[in-house]
C-alpha cells in the first residue's frame, strides 16, 4: 500500500492520534476517559504543530522539551551529543572517541550548548524550570514524546533519557515518519512507538513524508503556543 503524504504537520498529529486508536484501543480509551493521567512533550520546532494536532484530538496537555546538539568545534553542522531542557547531557561515545577532542574542547562545547538551551527557554518564557517542575509533570504519568519525524533518533534518545529520571509510568513515542532502523532503536528504549510511516530505504528524509515541507521558525512556534488550548502555558 502506497503511503499518502501528510498535508501538514497538524494533520500528521491528527493521524497519530488515530494510529493510537487503531493500534492500542485500550490505551486510546484510557486517554479519552482520563486525560490528566497523560502528558505530551513536543520537540521544537517541527514537533509543535504535530503536538497541536495530536493533543487537540485527544484533549491532553503538552509542553516543550528543548534538545540541542553539542556541536563538533570544526563542523558545527554535526554533533557528538545532546543537551535537554533540564541540563541532562547524552554523549555519543563511539563518535566522540573517533573525534579525539580534548577534555577542554568537550567541556567548552557542552557549556555553549547549555547556554543555547537557557536562551531558548527564556525565549519561550521557560527560564525557571526546575527538577520539581519536571517531576510534577512526569512522575507516575504516561508520557508521549512527539516530533515531526525521526532521522538518526539521537535527539529523541536524549529526551527519553531525561524523562526517565523523573519516574514516568510509561513513555511512548509518537512520530509521523522514521526509518526502520531508527524506529527499532527507539522502540527498545520506550514502552511503545506509534509511527504510521516507517520506511526501509537507503536514503531517508523526514521531508519526504509531507506534501509541503518547510522549516518551522521559532516565531511560528511562539504563535502556536500562544494561541493553543492545550499548551501547558495556557490556564
Amino acid at each position: 500500500m502506497t503511503f499518502r503524504r501528510y498535508d501538514s504537520r497538524f494533520q500528521a498529529g491528527e493521524i497519530l492520534a488515530q494510529t493510537v486508536k487503531e493500534e492500542n484501543k485500550a490505551l486510546y480509551n484510557s486517554m479519552v476517559e482520563n486525560p490528566d493521567a497523560f502528558f505530551c512533550f513536543a520537540i521544537p520546532n517541527g514537533g509543535v504543530p504535530v503536538a497541536e494536532g495530536f493533543c487537540s484530538s485527544l484533549k491532553i496537555r503538552y509542553d516543550l522539551i528543548i534538545v540541542r546538539k553539542i556541536k563538533i568545534p570544526y563542523n558545527t553542522e554535526a554533533g557528538f551529543g545532546s543537551v535537554t531542557s533540564d541540563g541532562s547531557v547524552l554523549i555519543n561515545q563511539p563518535l566522540l572517541e573517533r573525534l579525539e577532542l580534548t577534555k577542554k574542547q568537550i567541556e567548552a562545547q557542552v557549556s555553549i550548548t547549555k547556554q543555547e538551551i537557557a536562551e531558548r527557554l527564556a525565549y519561550y518564557d521557560k527560564d525557571t524550570r526546575s527538577e520539581s517542575y519536571y517531576k510534577r509533570l512526569i512522575s507516575k504519568k504516561t508520557i508521549f514524546m512527539i516530533d515531526d519525524g525521526l532521522a538518526s533518533g539521537f535527539t529523541m534518545l536524549a529526551a527519553i533519557k531525561m524523562l526517565k529520571t523523573y519516574s514516568p509510568n510509561f513513555i511512548h513515542v509518537a512520530v509521523p515518519t522514521a526509518p526502520e532502523s531508527t524506529a527499532q532503536k527507539i522502540s527498545s528504549n520506550v514502552d511503545a512507538i506509534f509511527c504510521p510511516n516507517i520506511r526501509n530505504v537507503m536514503r531517508f528524509a523526514v521531508a519526504d513524508a509531507y506534501k509541503h515541507w518547510y522549516d518551522v521558525s521559532e516565531e511560528e512556534v511562539l504563535e502556536l503556543i500562544e494561541q493553543s488550548d492545550y499548551y501547558l502555558g495556557k490556564t
